[in-house]
């Protein structure tokens, strides 16, 4: 081998050049652990994250469900919500009144036509009676 310039000195044996080496090889062998150790570390943190995610995940399912709860049961939702059932019970009351008056007045007309009826019969029997009396 010729001569090989490392810095400021010259390295020409094979013996100088297995220490670069292995030292290369140290160096590469410390760097793979330390990015290990890193890879494993966040790793770990992924792992707590995706656990604190799903924790969170859950939370915010239950906290949507109160929030539809609370919803359900707003008092200025009811609030409203009774003014409407109140506005149409009144309308409904109103027309309820109405059918009662419309049907005592139909009643009424009943009855009338009725006696009148009556009243046609009894002319009509008494008028058949004066004619098989003559």
């Amino acid at each position: 081998m010729g001569n090989l310039n490392v810095g400021d000195r010259f390295v020409n044996t094979s013996e100088d050049m297995n220490i670069i080496e292995q030292n290369r090889l140290q160096a590469l062998i410390e760097i793979t652990e330390q990015h290990n150790k890193e890879v494993t570390q966040l790793k770990s943190r992924i792992e707590t994250y995706e656990q604190k995610s799903e924790k969170l995940n859950k939370q915010l399912k239950a906290a949507d469900a109160e929030l539809k709860a609370l919803r359900v049961h707003n008092p200025d939702r009811m609030k409203k919500q009774i003014k409407r059932l109140q506005e149409q019970n009144r309308t409904l009351t109103g027309e309820n009144t109405a059918l009662k008056a419309k049907q005592k007045q139909l009643a009424q007309q009943l009855d009338s036509s009725k006696q009148e009826l009556e009243q046609l019969h009894k002319e009509a029997a008494k008028q058949e009676g004066e004619e098989e009396s003559k």
